[in-house]
């Protein structure tokens, strides 16, 4: 514990100054490049950066199932929420992304001066029914220029084994858009523990599930759907006695 202590200080001390220093320059340069050029720029090269940081030196290595799950048009992305690492490291697999974000990030200081050229969805989470209508407007809008969305659907960060309810959003605007759902599982909190500064090392296995259609079905059922595929492949991929991050969890094989 005490390597992997000194590992998370080393990744730190250079993933913030780093990404400081691009947040700076594409906050100010940022919108003199086309979108989606804009978006490779900005978000996919400072998330290949820290996820390569991340593999390196945190010892984070990632395993894909089920890529050729991932449709050539923009999609709804509904994934579980354990940790930071998936918000990064999703971006590598969907291209171009936009992502459902607290509007108070936008206001940080070149952070979110930058990731706001990016085109996410900021949403004011203490006001529901609006943050709907805006998931829906923007959200369609998105989709129709190419980029697919990122919802979370359990709406915050859950502990590893005790999954949220998933909220019908995500299908609600797939709805609107005429898109397909892609549902997604990872166990990304097994190692980027939430609770303390130490990560751990191991894989992550990611899970991309067959696209639902949307046509056919209600929000609540299709969200019931995606939730199965989420939460049932949660289930085989996350040890018992997950709930203690005490516990040394079995690492799955690297690639």
């Amino acid at each position: 514990m005490f390597l992997a202590t000194i590992r998370t200080f080393v990744f730190y001390c250079l993933a913030v100054p780093f990404t400081l220093l691009w947040c700076v320059l594409f906050g100010l340069i940022a919108y003199l490049i086309p979108f989606p050029l804009r978006y490779h720029l900005v978000i996919g090269g400072w998330a290949k950066v820290v996820h390569f940081l991340s593999r390196t030196i945190l010892g984070i290595q990632v395993k894909v199932y089920g890529r050729e799950n991932i449709p050539e048009q923009a999609c709804v992305i509904v994934a579980n929420h354990q940790s930071a690492w998936e918000t990064f490291y999703m971006q590598h697999l969907f291209r171009p992304q936009s992502q459902v974000a607290k509007s108070s990030l936008l206001k940080i200081p070149f952070f979110g001066w930058a990731y706001a050229t990016c085109r996410p969805i900021a949403i004011d989470r203490s006001k529901r029914k609006q943050a709907m209508q805006q998931i829906i407007e923007k959200g369609s809008r998105r989709i129709a220029q190419g980029s697919s969305i990122l919802i979370f659907p359990e709406g915050t960060r859950s502990v590893p084994g005790k999954p949220l309810p998933f909220r019908k959003g995500g299908a609600v605007l797939a709805k609107e858009a005429d898109c397909v759902i892609v549902p997604v599982t990872h166990n990304s909190g097994l190692y980027w523990l939430n609770d303390r500064f130490t990560k751990r090392p191991g894989t992550v296995e990611v899970h991309i599930h067959p696209p639902i259609e949307t046509s056919k079905l209600p929000a609540e059922e299709l969200m019931a759907q995606a939730e199965k595929l989420v939460v049932g492949k949660l289930a085989q991929i996350t040890p018992s006695g997950e709930c203690d991050n005490d516990l040394d969890y079995p690492s799955a094989v690297s690639h």
